[in-house]
């Protein structure tokens, strides 16, 4: 198992549910080591946060629908190649990342940070940050202005930068296994095993990439780790905190979070 931080590990890293796969491993980590003990541990986790969101779905229903609706008119774009496969992409990327990631640089260092801008283009080729912010928002996606739009993306781009550059020079030990891709239309599923070790025992998370393709190649939008979708929880959070402050507010706690990273130089 390679000690590099594969692709899985940076999205889980990006879309925050990395702290949520390392305690659904640690979790797993406690039982009897069991044939696939680890993967049955891993599932009853995953169902609180599910059943906590739901306080959110219906508050979201309608935003949802509005964003299904606009996933329709992205379809009219022109459809994939018939022989072009979103995991095989998946696959060249890691590839990519890992040949990065080859030589571990010290983190102050002028080659630390052109590994860090490498890793950046990489992972901005195939994450649709634009369309994750989009999502995201739903219905409060079609009230801002361009310029508020153009800042929120960048700020959560910057956000999930920090997340998963801090990942690269951890010391995680992690191995994607794919499964199988479902494609339809424009969209696309990706699914796969994380592979891991917690407490000295083997720990596996299921994964599910959703995708859709972008001009000439697929890109994610969203990563879901043992049922618990990034999209969502981003949407019920976003969601929550303009229908109670507004959009000004969610603008100012994203700023602020990147503040006190800067301060902790991160």
């Amino acid at each position: 198992m390679s000690r590099l931080p594969s692709l899985s590990v940076i999205l889980g890293a990006a879309f925050l549910t990395l702290p949520a796969v390392n305690a659904v491993a640690a979790e797993a980590a406690k039982t009897p080591t069991k044939p696939d003990a680890a993967k049955a541990a891993a599932k009853p986790n995953a169902k609180p946060a599910k059943t906590a969101a739901s306080s959110e779905k219906a508050a979201e229903k309608g935003a949802k629908g509005e964003t299904k609706g606009e996933t329709k008119a992205d379809a009219k774009a022109d459809p994939p190649p018939a022989n072009s496969s979103p995991m095989a992409e998946l696959k060249r990327s890691n590839e990519k990342l890992d040949k990065i990631l080859q030589k571990n640089r010290p983190d102050w260092t002028p080659e630390a940070e052109l590994q860090r801008t490498e890793v950046r283009k990489l992972v901005g080729s195939f994450l649709d940050y634009a369309e994750l912010a989009r999502r995201s928002l739903a219905r409060h996606w079609d009230g801002l202005t361009v310029k508020q739009r153009d800042e929120f993306v960048n700020t959560l781009r910057e956000l999930v930068e920090r997340s998963y550059l801090k990942q690269v020079h951890g010391n995680a030990n992690y191995n994607i296994k794919y499964d199988k891709e479902t494609k339809d239309g424009n969209e696309a599923t990706v699914t796969g095993v994380l592979n891991t070790m917690a407490r000295g025992k083997k720990v596996k998370i299921a994964l599910e990439y959703k995708m859709m393709w972008k001009v000439d190649h697929w890109v994610v939008y969203d990563v879901v780790t043992d049922e618990q979708s990034m999209l969502e929880n981003y949407r019920a959070e976003f969601n929550k905190i303009i229908n109670k402050e507004g959009f000004d507010a969610l603008m100012k706690r994203m700023k602020k979070k990147l503040a006190e990273k800067d301060e902790k130089g991160e």
